[in-house]
């Protein structure tokens, strides 16, 4: 492994990565798909994935098993998926908790043996996916938050508080921290001096693609009645859901068409009243391929976020993407606006939405569009991905002289 060589290019080369990712590979596509998809193309990728199940469900059945699945897959050049062994589960029992944990270590670096990957960069996205982080003879410790994961809506207060007792722990022990908000790097950066910026970005060159081919529309989005009011992304408590059935009752000429993974937590009775409207329609996940032309089917996109500590630290995707699509966009009032409010409406209650709304879909300005294209293309998950490896390299270059290491 040589992470500091190929200096002349401005990606990072010759690097084993583990990644402990906190969602499936073949789950919604975020910030770690479009990241790691880019490095492994320079450098040796093990995505780990996060299900670890719990002794407790396993006894009692609540776990579909699939023994047949392998436990490490190639899904392209340079990136591996690998998932946790179902003999090695999740227990509190003290001692068998010491024993499934050291079993599901040894299955991890005998996978990493297979592969020949050694002396890696672990990254990891939450802390409670962080029980193997320091213990894989790692020559750096990235902890990258993309979210203000202590303030989601579906955590006991319990839980929340552990989650913040953990973090503290990951942000001593990393030796670089990726933040992709302000927000997030005010609040994390005392409690570690190696800390980066670096925002969510766009596969441009996807929404390209679709603008220029000029593509059929997907058939379930080409029979909603227009004018289209989209949003794409995951469907949680996060979004103010009382918001959009508001917005919909009062403007029922309107289709709503959401797009993206379901999770009902905590929300159930919320989304049975979005689903009895006619004129809102779950159009379910979507391959990433596919994601460009649904936001290029919408007259007008939403970012419609509860306003509250999360949507405050976020940086979402969803709105770069709005933006390489050309298309209007009317969002709450978050900081990961700042840069982009020339180009995007604010609003802050259903009136404001319906108001905002309709002046978006009345929208006849063509450099409007076209300004939108050019924020989105000088935010590209390539530059992103530079910028990673630009912040990795020089914590590399520090670490390495601070702990040499022979062979590297």
């Amino acid at each position: 492994m040589d992470p500091l060589g190929g200096k002349s290019n401005s990606l990072l080369t010759g690097a084993h990565i583990v990644c402990f990712a906190p969602n499936p590979w073949d789950d919604l596509w975020r910030s770690r798909h479009h990241i790691f998809s880019r490095l492994a193309s320079q450098n040796m990728v093990l995505y780990v994935e996060p299900e670890v199940y719990s002794l407790s469900a396993l006894r009692h059945g609540r776990v579909r098993l699939d023994l047949s699945a392998p436990r490490l897959r190639h899904e392209a050049d340079g990136l591996w998926l690998y998932r946790h062994p179902v003999w090695a589960p999740r227990t509190v029992r003290p001692g068998l908790k010491q024993l499934t944990r050291r079993l599901r270590w040894l299955a991890l670096r005998q996978a990493m043996a297979r592969l020949g990957l050694h002396r890696p960069i672990t990254w990891v996205f939450q802390p409670l996916h962080a029980e193997l982080v320091g213990t894989l003879d790692e020559c750096l410790i990235i902890y990258h938050v993309v979210d203000q994961y202590a303030a989601y809506g579906h955590h006991s207060p319990e839980k929340q508080q552990h989650i913040r007792q953990e973090e503290r722990r990951l942000l001593s022990q990393a030796d670089l921290v990726i933040v992709n908000s302000q927000a997030s790097l005010e609040a994390k950066a005392f409690l570690n001096p190696h800390i980066g910026l670096v925002p969510s970005g766009v596969d441009f060159a996807a929404f390209e693609r679709v603008r220029q081919a000029n593509m059929p529309l997907p058939e379930d989005i080409a029979q909603l009645h227009r004018p289209i009011v989209g949003y794409t992304g995951h469907i949680s408590i996060r979004l103010d859901l009382p918001l959009l059935a508001e917005i919909t009752r009062r403007r029922p000429q309107w289709s709503l068409a959401l797009v993206g993974s379901v999770r009902e937590d905590k929300y159930r009775e919320e989304l049975k009243v979005l689903h009895a409207l006619p004129n809102v329609h779950f159009l379910g996940k979507k391959a990433p391929e596919q994601v460009p032309q649904y936001i290029c089917a919408f007259d007008a996109c939403l970012i419609p976020y509860r306003q509250g500590e999360e949507a405050y630290h976020i940086s979402p995707i969803k709105l770069y993407e709005y933006l390489a699509a050309g298309k209007p966009v009317v969002s709450i009032d978050i900081p990961a606006l700042d840069g982009f409010r020339h180009v995007v409406r604010v609003a802050d209650s259903p009136e404001a939405f319906i108001a905002a709304l309709e002046a978006a879909l009345c929208e006849a300005d063509p450099t409007l569009v076209e300004e939108r294209r050019r924020l989105a293309a000088a935010n590209t998950w390539e530059r992103r991905v530079e910028q990673i490896s630009t912040l990795v390299r020089a914590r590399l270059e520090t670490v390495l002289v601070e702990s040499p290491v022979t062979g590297l």
